[in-house]
């Protein structure tokens, strides 16, 4: 919660478990996401006269999709952006465009991957066809819960790439690829617009305005400070993300050049598994991640011979390979948790180094790093934001 002068009031988290049932599976509990708003609310509302609250803003992930059925009931769990069931559906979308469609469409010849909408939407119409006829929305987490707490379905164009062109409109031959996937996406409006009112049942009867918002990635940006060309950031949580932001697009492969807002090209990529592979590593030898960082402390760095490859799940950005897979390599007899955790952290931080590369390749320039601090913890994980300037 913030006043209008930009003060932090007060802040409040609450956590939400994410399934792995089956191979390449990943989701979340849709509900769970609207649990946890109304208990945030509800703490950061104690004390407070509600009719003091200007708006309220949401950002989420994206490329995680929940079906929902006309009465926006979710009809299946949600699928996690790590989830790669699609894989073979994304191959045979990404097989009927041209490298020539993709740099007109999106300035870059990036791939339809596993995570894309319309590679869901083909996979939930042949492997539950029943939920498919059922389903009216296909919504990412944010638009979720817009849904659930305005009654109004929309998302905004930024959050939608992929799926809409350089001027942010849904792009009708992509779209005509998967029979019924045009009339299931939401309309869009811009990311700052007032969607509507929150419902009675959410506000104690008082309707506070709500803001269409985006996603998580240009949120985290301006929330680590970039306000202009030249800048750019590093989110790392679940995923590690690097931002750009230049006053033009160099075509970049693996890269994601989003559609330009207030002369502005935000260039970026995600990683698969940042802070998720230290998640890993703890859960696998039993450690709370605190102890698992301290171990890694330990080690002589100069004495590093393992090397850790960090596709739990596959890779995303630059290299978009849902079929990798994680690997230690240069394991002997004496090798201890602390290497191994020593290693799992440098095998992230050369992952988004690789990715940074790309990113500023797209930028069209390099920038130095300028470490500023860090920030709250994600689901466990350490987070740090660093600005590049």
């Amino acid at each position: 919660m913030f006043g209008a002068d930009g003060e932090l009031l007060a802040q409040a988290s609450r956590r939400y478990p994410t399934a792995r049932s089956r191979h390449c599976f990943v989701e979340q509990a849709a509900a769970d996401w609207l649990t946890a708003i109304d208990d945030i609310l509800a703490e950061l509302l104690e004390g407070r006269s509600q009719l003091s609250i200007a708006a309220l803003g949401l950002c989420s992930q994206v490329n995680t999709h929940v079906f929902v059925d006309a009465a926006g009931r979710a009809l299946l769990p949600a699928i996690v952006w790590q989830d790669g069931r699609a894989a073979q559906e994304a191959e045979t979308l990404d097989s009927q465009l041209s490298p020539e469609q993709k740099q007109a469409w999106w300035g870059a010849p990036v791939p339809i991957d596993a995570s894309h909408p319309l590679a869901r939407m083909a996979w939930v119409a042949a492997h539950a066809p029943a939920e498919w006829e059922q389903t009216r929305w296909v919504l990412s987490p944010k638009d979720y819960c817009l849904l659930q707490l305005t009654g109004k379905v929309a998302s905004d164009p930024v959050s939608s790439f992929g799926l809409v062109d350089q001027c942010g409109v849904y792009l009708e031959p992509l779209l005509a690829l998967v029979p019924g996937a045009a009339r299931r996406l939401p309309p869009l409006q811009p990311m700052e617009r007032v969607l509507g009112l929150t419902l009675p049942e959410r506000s104690r009867g008082l309707g506070v305005p709500v803001v269409t918002g985006t996603m998580d990635a240009w949120s985290n940006m301006f929330g680590s400070g970039v306000a202009g060309i030249g800048e750019g950031a590093y989110f790392s949580g679940t995923s590690e993300i690097i931002t750009l932001v230049s006053d033009r697009r160099v075509a970049t492969a693996g890269v994601l050049s989003f559609l330009p807002v207030a002369d502005w090209y935000v260039h970026a990529g995600p990683t698969q598994s940042g802070g998720d592979s230290l998640r890993w590593f703890a859960e696998c030898v039993g450690q709370a991640v605190d102890t698992v960082l301290a171990e890694a402390a330990a080690v002589d760095r100069s004495q590093g011979r393992l090397l850790f490859l960090p596709h739990l799940q596959g890779e995303r950005a630059p290299l978009w390979d849902p079929y990798s897979r994680g690997s230690f390599l240069g394991i002997e007899a004496d090798t201890g948790i602390g290497d191994m955790a020593l290693a799992v952290l440098e095998g992230v931080a050369c992952s988004a180094r690789l990715l940074y590369d790309s990113v500023a390749e797209a930028a069209g320039r390099s920038y130095p790093f300028l470490y500023l601090g860090a920030v709250a913890v994600s689901r466990g994980c350490g987070a740090r934001f660093v600005r590049m300037c």
